[in-house]
């Protein structure tokens, strides 16, 4: 990381700790903590286990030569350093990760992970559309935001078209990832991939669900994909601070407050919510780590 972004990503981070102390949010927090339904979060921990096997699943329609337990414990790493890490920078420890341990070749991990994303992409916005018309039903105030992302994806697939168009034209390299992606290009495979990313999804919101809903908020499954997806989006800026502390509750809160939630009810709920889900990634990086380790020490 740049000296000038490090700088940047202490003063976000300094100024969303004043923002916390400000409006008593630790004080929020550690009554929060007292009351959490810990059952309800146990569940939200073993869907996530879940979530991680069918991304490992998915991953092993193209990849076969990394066992399912390795492709699991890879996943976990590296869905950690993409939590952390900004405008999802974490994304290139994958094939790295898959090159140094396994000998798999960067270009084909790297094609199979961004055929992923593609469909992760669709995959969101198929329930974000669908929890965006639930709540304009509910709030009629909210009407225009069907209206406004139908547009914006009908403009961000035709941006899309033009990029690749330029880049395959300009970059030789790209040129050679979009020759080796044709080679994946199996119809069966590529159903099951938008099968998998459906499901990946569904059960990442019904985690997402169950960790506010131990906390006492319930606010159902469409409102849960609404919210939430507001705070997965600023994974993508270029900065934020540490695992993204402040513009990941930034995005949150806004999300809460279009559904009528106040920003000061909203801000503990969103750092309780962000916190454990970092807890569950970290854990899921260390046992990952660990037996990636044990599995690869010499014999």
């Amino acid at each position: 990381m740049k000296k000038s972004n490090l700088v940047i990503s202490f003063f976000i981070f300094a100024v969303f700790l004043y923002v916390l102390y400000k409006f008593n949010v630790f004080t929020q927090l550690a009554l929060m903590l007292k009351t959490v339904d810990y059952s309800l979060a146990s569940l939200a921990f073993l869907v996530y286990l879940v979530v991680y096997f069918l991304r490992a699943l998915r991953l092993k329609l193209y990849i076969d030569e990394v066992s399912i337990w390795n492709m699991f414990s890879v996943i976990g790493v590296h869905t950690f350093f993409n939590n952390i890490m900004p405008f999802r920078s974490g994304e290139t420890s994958f094939p790295i990760i898959l090159k140094k341990l396994f000998n798999i070749e960067m270009t084909k991990s790297s094609v199979v992970l961004l055929g992923a994303r593609i469909f992760d992409l669709f995959s969101l916005s198929f329930l974000f559309l669908s929890s965006l018309f639930f709540v304009s039903f509910s709030d009629r105030k909210l009407i225009f935001f069907p209206i406004i992302a139908v547009l914006i994806m009908g403009v961000l697939l035709f941006l899309s078209y033009k990029i690749l168009h330029f880049f395959k034209e300009k970059i030789p390299f790209f040129e050679k990832i979009l020759l080796v992606s044709t080679m994946f290009v199996k119809i069966d495979k590529l159903v099951m991939m938008f099968l998998f990313s459906i499901l990946i999804w569904s059960l990442k919101f019904t985690a997402f669900m169950l960790i506010l809903k131990a906390a006492h908020l319930d606010i159902g499954f469409f409102k849960t994909i609404f919210v939430s997806t507001f705070a997965e989006l600023t994974t993508v800026l270029p900065i934020h601070s540490f695992g993204g502390f402040g513009t990941f509750e930034a995005g949150m809160v806004g999300g809460f407050s279009l559904i009528g939630i106040n920003p000061g009810k909203a801000l503990p709920y969103a750092v309780y919510f962000h916190s454990l889900v970092l807890f569950i990634s970290g854990v899921m990086a260390i046992c990952g780590w660990l037996w990636l380790s044990i599995k690869r020490k010499p014999k």
